[in-house]
């Protein structure tokens, strides 16, 4: 598969020949682009948000944290799958919260969601506060993993779960923007971070994605779940 150009990408996504740019947004969108960034990011991560909600299984009355929930679109799927969920969300970007928030403001005033703006390297939630934890195209902006890893096993309750939604670092290199600030894995060098942070891998689930086509060349990408168990 040739390699899109990176002024190719963003004359087609954001209409400004930087990848930098591109890269900056994604990790903290902001500003007049940050509703058109969540929008593609919506578009490019479906495929990968279903893919974590089917292998995550929500049941009755358990709580769950996502890490980066973005313009928090996908976020009303969750309560779909079980009753009695208490689901709450933490994103670095004010923008997102806000978009978030106007998105689900009937499951926040019901208090069953809660969303919050901060980094996950410092969670804002008690020792042992959820069954199941859970973030999407987030881990490739954790600089020191071993940080935002000790704080998800101190939220999580004994024996509870962390998801990690995620594309493999053969995939992602075909990006134009991924040089700039982008931290990728492959499955096994994952697996060895979670491994060596205190968790046990239990499953790794894989699906390829429908194809995207831009300007005539197809994609098609790999959704990974990668499923793990505090220790």
């Amino acid at each position: 598969m040739e390699t899109i150009t990176s002024e190719r990408f963003f004359r087609i996504y954001y209409a400004k020949p930087d990848p930098q740019t591109i890269a900056r947004q994604l990790r903290k969108p902001s500003g007049q682009a940050a509703g058109k960034v969540a929008a593609k990011m919506n578009e490019a991560n479906a495929p990968l948000f279903d893919l974590t909600l089917e292998t995550m299984q929500p049941a009755n009355d358990e709580s769950i944290l996502e890490i980066g929930f973005g313009s928090g679109k996908f976020l009303g799927k969750l309560f779909e799958q079980a009753g009695g969920l208490q689901v709450s969300g933490i994103d670095y970007s004010q923008a997102m919260l806000d978009n978030a928030t106007t998105h689900n403001r009937s499951l926040i005033d019901a208090g069953r969601l809660n969303l919050e703006r901060g980094n996950s390297n410092d969670l804002p939630y008690p020792n042992g506060s959820f069954d199941k934890v859970f973030c999407n195209m987030v881990i490739y902006f954790w600089d020191q993993p071993g940080k935002h890893l000790s704080e998800v096993r101190r939220v999580l309750k004994p024996n509870g779960r962390f998801y990690t939604g995620m594309r493999a670092k053969s995939s992602m290199m075909k990006l134009p923007f991924i040089e700039h600030g982008f931290n990728v894995y492959e499955i096994d060098q994952w697996s060895s971070v979670l491994s060596a942070n205190g968790f046990k891998v239990i499953d790794i689930i894989k699906e390829l994605d429908p194809s995207t086509e831009i300007e005539g060349e197809e994609m098609r990408m790999e959704s990974i779940c990668i499923v793990a168990e505090k220790r």
